[in-house]
């Protein structure tokens, strides 16, 4: 993925993430989750999240490199990462891609950083060629749901219950069109 410059921070660099970050991941993943799902799912469930459990999950993906996976950092320090890539719903044409995750580090929340890391995977979607993304997001996430629908995301009409710890929670899937290439990401005619 080409970094694009960030009016928040020129410093962030958005990467292919590697074996070597599974820690940093796992990480960010378990204290977004414990954060950002606070009275959403059920504590207890919050509570038991294992960042060695995920840091092995996480080493293993990486290492078979099945998942599209980036991360964000700014001076070596991994700061958020996102997984994106075809969409693994039934009714999806393969033009349609996937943001199955975005976490960010909650000492790094409201800096641009989840942003920074949309708008360069976002470019990385349509070099792919997709034409439009969706996404599942808990209804009931109220602070994902602003950032995604400040994105240009709208609800298709589509949900599910999930279950996560013991509790049933619905998600809604939204969808966005990916549009033409920007300037700097255009490939040559």
């Amino acid at each position: 993925m080409t970094p694009s410059v960030s009016r928040i921070s020129i410093r962030m660099v958005t990467r292919r993430a590697i074996p070597e970050d599974s820690r940093a991941i796992a990480t960010i993943h378990v204290l977004s989750w414990q954060a950002a799902y606070q009275g959403v799912v059920p504590a207890q469930f919050l509570a038991s999240l294992s960042v060695d459990q995920r840091e092995g999950i996480w080493r293993q993906r990486l290492e078979q490199d099945a998942p599209r996976t980036w991360v964000i950092e700014e001076h070596g320090l991994v700061l958020g990462w996102i997984n994106a890539g075809p969409s693994r719903d039934a009714d999806a044409p393969s033009s349609t891609s996937e943001l199955s995750a975005i976490y960010v580090d909650p000492k790094h929340w409201r800096r641009g950083v989840g942003q920074r890391l949309w708008s360069d995977t976002e470019e990385e979607l349509r070099r792919s060629g997709f034409s439009d993304v969706t996404l599942w997001v808990l209804r009931d996430n109220a602070g994902a749901l602003a950032f995604y629908r400040s994105n240009g995301f709208v609800d298709d009409g589509i949900e599910k219950t999930v279950e996560l710890g013991g509790a049933e929670l619905v998600e809604i899937r939204l969808r966005k069109g990916l549009g033409p290439l920007s300037g700097a990401g255009q490939r040559a005619r």
